[in-house]
């Protein structure tokens, strides 16, 4: 009974002096403060790049949506995905933490996030407005893309930190014994 205890207790992301304790594949393992820098730098780099190629195409989709002419330059690409490696740091450094406070980064990323893509994504709100009734539908249909990507843009970050965090770990582990 106390050892099914302490493997719960151990597989919580909860940890003291800016380390995370968990367990994986029965070695018990701990994130050091280094680890998960860059365990958390990391998968910003990667939950951003991801989330900003996506919401680059639903961008263009809803401009090909509404009829007008627009091109992807590569400046303007390559600055959607620096916001978005950005906007997903919030996330990524909260990943092994409490939960409450990973809630709150994965809000912080989400509210921010949906309000960039709001406002690069909908950028010309009368087109949208007068939009052609056979549009609607797809229009609706990439705003909620425009939701669930916000939503899954702090998810990812998250999921890729401790992932990485604790592989990280691991590897330290074994490479000890």
């Amino acid at each position: 009974m106390e050892q099914e205890s302490r493997s719960r207790e151990a597989g919580t992301l909860q940890g003291a002096a800016g380390t995370a304790a968990g367990t994986a594949a029965g070695i018990a393992v701990r994130v050091t403060a280094g680890a998960a820098v860059a365990a958390a730098l990391v998968a910003a780099l990667c939950a951003g790049l991801s989330a900003g190629a996506v919401a680059r195409l639903l961008m263009r989709a809803i401009a090909l949506a509404i009829g007008t002419e627009s091109r992807f330059s590569p400046a303007g690409t390559a600055g959607i995905l620096l916001v978005f490696v950005v906007l997903a740091v919030p996330a990524a450094a909260t990943a092994l933490a409490r939960p409450a406070v990973q809630r709150a980064g994965r809000w912080v990323t989400a509210a921010v996030t949906g309000w960039a893509a709001a406002r690069t994504g909908f950028a010309d709100a009368q087109a949208l407005l007068l939009a052609d009734d056979g549009r609607l539908p797809l229009l609706a249909a990439l705003a909620v893309a425009f939701g669930a990507l916000v939503v899954a843009h702090g998810r990812l970050a998250q999921h890729l930190t401790r992932r990485l965090a604790y592989r990280l770990a691991r590897r330290r582990a074994r490479a000890m014994t």
